[in-house]
């Protein structure tokens, strides 16, 4: 379903989450709004819309919205849901309760890369329903998408803040390059630093007087543990120049021992 859109215009070039409207549909707690607008500010979401809401200028929201006061003080407010349904190109409903008029319905991870492809391009509404019972099958009705945020079968009750916040942290997570891969050491360098390992274990002694295996094990180990680890080539600098430290206090030792 697609819908012209009235006030908000589409921002041409912007990310998806500049087109992604975070939409509560009558809350009930001043206190939840302003934690939903501290959600938005924490990842990135700005466009907070209100369905005939509570008092959402009150103290208690104020507090709860902590830094993200232009959310709060920007909502726009809309008297019933249908004064608003025109504006979005797409509207995404969240909802917790299955039924013949809520199905089907996805995951909020197997919605996510859907909803941004949407986002690209259109006005995307997310709808959060009341606390006490969330979104009537009327509004759910207007719905093009259905997600579910999936919680533990003995409590699957979500506070609404809590809901806004696991959605937008979810979309936004996957609305961000990555991290950059952490580029491994080259295989020769951590070979050499695996004899260097072994010269510095003879050194102490390892290995002596019949307890080469010793020496194999520990060598062993290492290499199980910094080939899961994925060493880049400064960690092994790091590394030989602990072991070069080491082999310059040991040889004098070793030397004075035997009374050279």
């Amino acid at each position: 379903m697609r819908r012209k859109t009235k006030e908000k215009k589409q921002k041409e070039g912007s990310s998806a989450s500049n087109n992604i409207s975070i939409v509560l549909v009558e809350p009930q707690s001043p206190g939840n709004v302003g934690s939903v607008a501290r959600a938005m500010k924490n990842t990135g979401f700005s466009d907070l819309v209100l369905i005939n809401p509570c008092d959402h200028s009150a103290e208690a929201a104020l507090s709860m919205a902590c830094n993200a006061f232009d959310i709060l003080k920007g909502a726009r407010v809309f008297k019933t849901l249908e004064d608003y349904a025109d504006e979005p190109g797409v509207i995404v409903a969240t909802t917790r309760r299955m039924g013949r008029t809520r199905y089907p319905i996805l995951t909020i991870q197997e919605a996510t890369e859907k909803i941004l492809e949407l986002a690209s391009s259109n006005n995307v509404a997310v709808l959060f329903g009341r606390e006490d019972r969330g979104l009537e099958n009327d509004e759910i009705r207007l719905a093009d998408i259905l997600v579910e945020i999936p919680t533990h079968e003995d409590y699957p009750s979500l506070n609404l803040s809590s809901a806004v916040l696991i959605f937008c942290w979810q979309v936004f997570a996957a609305g961000n390059p990555k991290a950059e891969a952490v580029k491994v050491a080259p295989r020769a360098e951590l070979e050499k630093l695996y004899c260097h390992m072994e010269k510095t274990l003879r050194g102490l002694e390892y290995g002596d007087e019949g307890a080469e295996h010793i020496l194999e094990s520990i060598l062993r180990s290492f290499r199980r543990l910094f080939g899961r680890t994925g060493l880049m080539q400064k960690e092994i600098n790091m590394l030989r120049g602990i072991l070069t430290q080491v082999d310059a206090r040991v040889t004098p030792l070793k030397r004075k021992a035997k009374g050279g």
